[in-house]
Order: C-alpha cells, then structure tokens, then sequence
C-alpha cells in the first residue's frame, strides 16, 4: 500500500523560488559579520565587499558546494549508536525564558526547569531527540554550554533517544564542548564518524550572519562537526508580506548558511558533512507587533521549507504549529 503525500508546492513553486533565490545570492548577497568568513566567500570565486560585509554567491558556486552536503543528520544516543531510524523525527523545542508552574505562577526558567523537560521528554515514546525546551536564566551565559552538556547526559539515558550536543557561545566554548564530545566518544576520529556536537545559529532576516554565528559555524564545520540553523523569516517584517516572498528569504538564507558550511569543511579536507537546514517562520501580528507561533500561515511556511529541503537534499528540521 503506497503512502500518502501532502505536497504544498508544486515543481514549479519550487524551481521558482529556487530561481528567486539564486537571483537574490548572486544580485545582493548575504552579509556575513566576519571576516574569516567573507576570505572562505572570496577564495572560492564569489564578490566580497568588505566595506559593507557581504558576500554576493554565483549560481555555479552554490551549485558546486550544494552537491558537497551530505542528505541524512546523525542522530546517535548517548554511546554514539544510531537511534532507530524514522522517516520524521520529533523533539521537544525552543528557548523559552519563563516556565509557567501548574498553579498559574510564573518565573524566570531556571537549569532545574531544563532537567524537568529533559526527563519528560526522556519519557515520552513519541519524542526522539530530547532537548531544553527553556533557557537556564540563573547560570552565567559562559557556563551555560557546559553545565547543559552535562545535563543530557546525565539525564538523556534511553538508548533510542538521541544525544544534541551543541557547541554555544564563541568559538573557544565550541572548542571546548568539541573536547569534551571527543573524551566521550572516546577519540577523535571516533567522533568525526558520529558526530553530535553542532555549531551554527539563527540568521537574523534579512540575509544577515552575526559574527558569534559565523564563528560557531567555522569552528564545528572545519573539525567535521554538523552544522545547524534555524531561519526565522517573517512576513510584514523581516521579509515580504507575502508567504512566497517570505520563502525566498529563508530559502537564500538556508543556501547561503549550507554553502559557507560546505566551504568551511571542504577546506579543512572533509568531502562534504551534514548541515540542518531550519525553519521557524512565521507572520507578523500586525495588531499587537509580534512573532506568534500556532497559526495557519506558519504551518505553510514551515511545510513549504521542508519541501525545499527536500529538494536540495538536504536534513531539515521545521516548527511545529
């Protein structure tokens, strides 16, 4: 019995805002808060102007980096073995900033509310990667990766669920988490064959890389680490009112994010690595001037960012709403 498909674009709506992005790399350009990144850009054929930060990305070079990126994400338990393989993957998500208890109180989250939503996650069959749904407000943002490094695995302990171990903060943070990956991996070329540290980060729309991110990125990718980002694109605001308008920022955004990966890997000596492409995007609530999450438009975003992905093969992971 074949299975059913839910397709929201069709060949053509792909290839036109594929089309549109190219259009957008090569005529604009994305801006990349970082000048090693900007000499990776500039070795490879692509123009750079470094008064304004941008590298403008020919077709040719997308499509020459795009072929490098490897089509599956390792999702590995705490003994580096694969979990059981899924067509889709579901976890726990996001980086709230206040916990609202059952008697109706709230309060700034703390690392112990990101234990909390590690061990529901850890139990609930339906969950694959656990991850803190919270930020840990009472830990001083440079202990933070540690300490949550440490926590998933003291807490992540069913061997079907995977381990996310992310390298945050600066380069020299990433450095460390990387270390700390290869002592448990129990070497480091152990770790390049399953690597679950990633480094990388959300873009801020339009078509801007911030430095902190450029590092992340450079440093994971050139030690053949995964690398992950999140786009965030959103109508009325940070991109066009328009959904298919909307799709073409995040789509730019996601090639110009898996070509400097690439780069950043391919010139370190590795072929190519797996790099998740990320979609959060939503529409702006013109009334109130926010991000809302849970409505129509956002759940045809992010349907319509997988699919993308899908055509570039490559790993994606999208909000649900």
């Amino acid at each position: 019995m074949g299975k059913m498909m839910l397709e929201f674009l069709s060949k053509n709506d792909i290839e036109r805002i594929h089309a549109a992005s190219i259009k957008v790399l090569e005529t604009i350009g994305a801006q990349f808060i970082n000048n090693k990144a900007l000499d990776y850009f500039e070795k490879n054929g692509c123009i750079v102007d470094r008064k304004r930060m941008i590298a403008k990305i020919p077709e040719a070079v997308v499509n020459e980096f795009m072929q490098k990126a490897l089509p599956k994400m390792p999702y590995l338990n705490r003994d580096f073995r694969p979990i059981p393989e899924r067509e889709v993957h579901f976890r726990t998500f996001g980086q709230g900033t206040y916990l609202t208890e059952k008697d109706g109180s709230v309060h700034p989250s703390t690392s112990k509310d990101q234990e909390k939503v590690l061990i529901v996650g850890n139990a609930l069959p339906a969950v694959d990667i656990p991850t803190s749904a919270v930020a840990a407000r009472d830990i001083p943002p440079w202990k933070t990766n540690f300490e949550g490094t440490v926590r998933y695995w003291n807490i992540v302990s069913d061997p079907n669920k995977a381990i996310r171990g992310y390298g945050g903060g600066t380069d020299e943070m990433m450095d460390v988490a990387i270390q700390m990956a290869t002592i448990l991996a129990g070497g480091e070329k152990k770790l390049r064959r399953n690597p679950i540290i990633r480094g990388g980060g959300c873009p801020t729309s339009p078509l801007v890389w911030p430095n902190i991110i450029c590092e992340r990125m450079m440093q994971a990718a050139k030690n053949g680490m995964t690398t992950s980002t999140i786009g965030m694109a959103t109508s009325g605001s940070m991109a066009p009112m328009s959904l298919a308008g909307t799709m073409v920022v995040h789509n730019s955004e996601m090639l110009s994010f898996e070509v400097f990966s690439q780069m950043v890997a391919y010139d370190a000596g590795f072929q190519g690595i797996a790099a998740m492409m990320g979609c959060s995007s939503s529409i702006l609530d013109v009334r109130k001037g926010y991000y809302p999450v849970g409505n129509p438009e956002m759940a045809l975003l992010n349907a319509a960012a997988a699919e993308l992905a899908q055509y570039y093969n490559c790993p994606n992971t999208s909000a649900g709403a």
